[in-house]
C-alpha cells in the first residue's frame, strides 16, 4: 500500500512540476537554449582556465565572456557569409515576370487540368487546379493580419534583443559557475536524494551533449549532400543551390516535419530558378532531378545519420522516438517537436535515478545502462 501511496505522490508531483514548466515555457526555453549553449562552451571555458599570464590565470568571469564572445563570433561569421548569398536569392525572385511565368504554363496547366476533369468527372468541368489551390490558401491566409505589418516587425525585433540578452546573460552564469544548475536543484531536495540527482544530471549532460553534437553533423551532412547534388546533378546555380541546402539542414532539425518543407522550398526555388534563369531541360524533369536528389538525401538521413544519433546518443528505439514526438507534437506543435527527443532522455534518466525497480523504468533505461 505505501508503494502505491509513492506512485501516487510521484505521479502528482510529476504533473505540478509539468505544469509549471508549460505556464513558464518561455522561460525554460531561455534556461534550454543558454544550457545547450553552456554544453557547448564548457570545454572551451576549461581550456582557457588553464592559460596563465605570468602567475595569473585567467578569471572565470573573463573566460566565460571570451568563450560567449567566441560563439558570438562564429554564428555572426556563418550569418555574413551566407547573408549575400540570400540577397542573392531575394533579387532572383524580385526579378521574376509573372506574366511571362503564366505564359509558360498555361499550356501544361491545362493538360493538368484536362487530365484531372476526365479522370475525376466528378469535380465538374469547370475545376482548375490554380483555382483550387488559391480558395485553399485564401481560406488559410487572413489579408487583413498585413495592416499591422511595420508594428508586428517592430515588436518582433523587440521581443529578439530580449530573447538574445536573456539567453546570453544565463549563458554566461553557466559558463562561469560550475554545476550552477545542479547546485540549485539539490538545494531543494533532501540531502538523501543528492547523489540522485547529481548522477542524473551528469547522464543527462553527456547523453544531451551527444545528441546536439550529432544533429549538428546531421545538419552539416544534409545541407552538403544536398548541395552536391542542386550543384552537379541539377545544375543549378552555386549560391542558391547553397542557400537552399542550408535551409534544407537547418530544417531538418525538426524530426519528420522539417524534411518535407525543405523539400517544398527547394522545388519552389527550382521552378523560380527554372523561369527566371533558364535551363536547357524540360521543367518536370528538372524539379523530379531536385526533388530526387532531395529523396535521395533524406534516405541517406533516415537510414544512416539518423540511425547513429539515436542509438549512439540518447539511446532510443526509432519507434520509441517517432512515438514521443507525435505526442509532443499534438501537445506543443512544432516547439514541442524540437524539445521533444531531449525532454524525453531527461524524463527517461530522471525516472531511471529514482524509480529504478519499476518494471517499464527498467526496459526504458536498458539501452542507456548497456556497456
Amino acid at each position: 500500500m505505501n508503494n502505491y501511496k509513492r506512485y501516487i505522490f510521484i505521479g502528482v508531483v510529476v504533473l505540478i512540476v509539468a505544469a509549471i514548466a508549460w505556464y513558464f515555457k518561455k522561460i525554460l526555453a531561455f534556461l534550454i537554449i543558454s544550457a545547450v549553449i553552456s554544453m557547448i562552451g564548457k570545454p572551451i571555458v576549461r581550456y582557457l582556465r588553464k592559460i596563465r599570464i605570468g602567475k595569473h590565470k585567467i578569471p572565470d568571469s573573463l573566460a566565460a565572456l571570451l568563450t560567449l564572445v567566441l560563439i558570438s563570433g562564429v554564428i555572426l561569421s556563418l550569418f555574413l557569409l551566407l547573408a549575400p548569398m540570400f540577397a542573392e536569392v531575394v533579387t532572383l525572385v524580385n526579378n521574376i515576370d509573372i506574366n511571362s511565368i503564366g505564359a509558360k504554363i498555361d499550356e501544361p496547366l491545362k493538360q493538368l487540368n484536362d487530365f484531372i476533369t476526365e479522370t475525376f468527372p466528378s469535380v465538374g468541368e469547370d475545376f482548375t487546379i490554380e483555382a483550387y489551390l488559391f480558395n485553399y490558401f485564401r481560406s488559410y491566409v487572413d489579408l487583413s493580419m498585413f495592416s499591422n505589418l511595420v508594428s508586428s516587425i517592430t515588436s518582433f525585433l523587440v521581443d529578439l534583443f530580449i530573447y538574445l540578452f536573456s539567453v546570453l546573460f544565463i549563458s554566461f552564469f553557466m559558463l562561469r559557475e560550475n554545476g550552477l544548475i545542479v547546485n540549485t536543484i539539490t538545494s531543494l531536495f533532501a540531502d538523501k536524494y543528492e547523489d540522485n540527482i547529481r548522477r542524473a544530471s551528469a547522464k543527462i549532460s553527456n547523453l544531451l551533449s551527444r545528441y546536439f553534437i550529432g544533429i549538428s553533423i546531421e545538419s552539416l551532412g544534409i545541407a552538403l549532400l544536398n548541395s552536391l547534388g542542386l550543384i552537379f546533378i541539377a545544375g543549378m546555380d552555386t549560391e542558391l543551390a547553397i542557400v537552399v541546402a542550408t535551409v534544407s539542414g537547418i530544417l531538418n532539425i525538426i524530426p519528420y516535419v522539417g524534411p518535407l518543407i525543405g523539400d517544398v522550398i527547394a522545388v519552389t526555388m527550382g521552378f523560380v530558378y527554372y523561369y527566371n534563369v533558364g535551363v536547357s531541360m524540360p521543367l518536370y524533369s528538372f524539379l523530379g532531378i531536385i526533388l530526387a536528389v532531395f529523396v535521395v538525401t533524406q534516405l541517406v538521413d533516415n537510414y544512416l545519420f539518423q540511425p547513429i544519433i539515436y542509438s549512439n546518443s540518447v539511446k532510443s528505439h526509432p519507434l520509441e522516438i517517432f512515438l514521443v514526438i507525435l505526442i509532443a507534437g499534438q501537445i506543443g506543435g512544432v516547439l514541442g517537436i524540437l524539445a521533444a527527443i531531449p525532454a524525453y532522455t531527461v524524463i527517461r534518466v530522471i525516472l531511471g535515478e529514482f524509480v529504478p525497480h519499476l518494471k517499464f523504468v527498467q526496459k526504458l533505461m536498458s539501452p542507456i545502462q548497456e556497456k
